[in-house]
């Protein structure tokens, strides 16, 4: 009796919930351009997600080899120091490409790009390259936790030191120094 109240009790609270729809699938694009070295119309299915917009493209007189698909990556972005100022640069973007009509085989099936850092990619990458690159970041990831604990004890330490201690040492050090340059 009390499963049959609930269960009536969650048919009306179901009912109340308005449903969400299925997110639509958007369907890849289908274009066409000319081939550069034939003449003949060529037409291109764009991968699933390619966020490239084509209309350039299309209908015009192109080299197989340069027409490519890829995801516009989520940006990141880190104040990296080249020269003395910081400077916001894009680090560790990911994006899936395809060039269907590549010179190099492995490039016809989707492959991942990782941008480390502004201009400095990993390319190429199959399912198996790109999860050994995240392995290798991951394992980085740890070692950098691991130095934020030690900087975390080491600058309690450094902090919470007499600071009287500190200077006699400096002060100490400098004496010596002073008077080996007499000697």
């Amino acid at each position: 009796m009390a499963n049959h109240a609930i269960s009536q009790h969650v048919a009306a609270l179901m009912g109340s919930i308005p449903q969400q729809p299925a997110p639509a699938v958007e369907r890849p694009r289908t274009w066409s351009f000319i081939n550069r070295y034939t003449g003949q119309d060529m037409q291109v299915t764009c991968m699933q997600g390619c966020s490239i917009d084509h209309t350039r493209e299309v209908g015009r007189s192109l080299f197989p080899e340069d027409v490519w698909c890829w995801t516009t990556p989520d940006p990141l972005t880190l104040p990296v120091n080249t020269n003395g100022q910081p400077e916001e640069f894009a680090v560790l973007s990911t994006v899936i490409k395809v060039e269907p009509w590549s010179g190099k085989v492995a490039e016809r099936l989707p492959y991942a790009v990782v941008e480390l850092v502004d201009d400095h990619f990993i390319e190429g990458l199959d399912p198996d390259g790109l999860e050994t690159v995240i392995s290798t970041l991951a394992n980085r990831l740890e070692q950098m936790r691991a130095t934020h604990r030690r900087l975390v004890e080491v600058r309690e330490e450094y902090r919470t030191r007499p600071r009287n201690a500190v200077r006699s040492q400096a002060d100490e050090a400098l004496r010596r120094v002073r008077e080996g340059g007499r000697s």
